[in-house]
């Protein structure tokens, strides 16, 4: 691949991680799109999984979280 075909990843502002890491149990994918408008589901979640690997992200969505995004499918 060539220089110029490489994509970059955008890099995340304090205050986006901000937001992911204080609504992430409460929140589905759909609604935090909402709140970050500029970002991808996929681009959220990478983002979500690194920030459980470094340790801000802990536990699990909570069950109305887990409910409402299985009927936004």
């Amino acid at each position: 691949m060539k220089k110029e075909e490489t994509m970059r990843r955008k890099s995340w502002k304090f205050s986006e991680k901000f937001i992911l890491i204080d609504n992430y149990k409460t929140s589905t994918i759909q609604e935090l799109m909402k709140m970050l408008s500029d970002r991808s589901a996929d681009s959220i979640n990478a983002e979500i999984k690194r920030l459980k690997a470094a340790g801000k992200i802990t536990g699990c969505k909570d069950t109305e979280a887990v409910t409402r995004s299985l009927k936004q499918r």
